[in-house]
């Protein structure tokens, strides 16, 4: 019999569930096989870049110091949204890596995949596909902080 999984994912957490099916049981549970946390894709991408060097000036004011520039002063951190857009885009591909390699040790596997609807298809799109024609069921749901108990009825009502 084929091993089936259920892989949950977001930002800073992924979660691979099997079904475990005790003696006498008829409906299985599941059991969690592999859990991986990704601490940097809690926090701000903000927080990881700290180039006082690699500053913009912001201000539309004139400074009246010495040496100053002569229109602008002030700086700030970064151009939001190309840092912001690689940081997840880094941790998009972090927890597609892991999936691939997760999977490729299991070749005959079938699984079941959610994931927050900003990162969902960014991650399948990453995955290889004959890893990906092994997809049974797809949400783009975040359930990774979800019990355990409400995720098979959750890919059963999605099906």
């Amino acid at each position: 019999m084929n091993s089936h999984y259920t892989i949950l994912a977001d930002h800073a957490h992924l979660r691979i569930f099997t079904e475990r099916a005790e003696t006498g049981q008829s409906t299985p549970t599941l059991e969690e096989v592999f859990a991986m946390d990704f601490p940097e894709g809690r926090q701000s991408y903000t927080d990881n870049e700290s180039d006082m060097a690699g500053r913009f000036q912001y201000s539309k004011h004139q400074m009246k110091s010495a040496g100053a520039p002569g229109a602008r002063s002030g700086m700030s951190i970064d151009e939001r949204l190309p840092l912001q857009r690689e940081s997840d885009r880094r941790h998009v591909s972090e927890v597609a890596r892991e999936i691939e390699s997760f999977l490729n040790l299991r070749p005959d596997a079938s699984w079941d995949f959610a994931a927050g609807p900003t990162s969902h298809n960014a991650i399948l799109e990453r995955l290889s596909p004959p890893v990906r024609a092994r997809l049974r069921s797809s949400l783009p749901k975040d359930l990774v902080n979800q019990p355990t108990s409400d995720l098979r009825e959750r890919f059963r009502r999605a099906a």
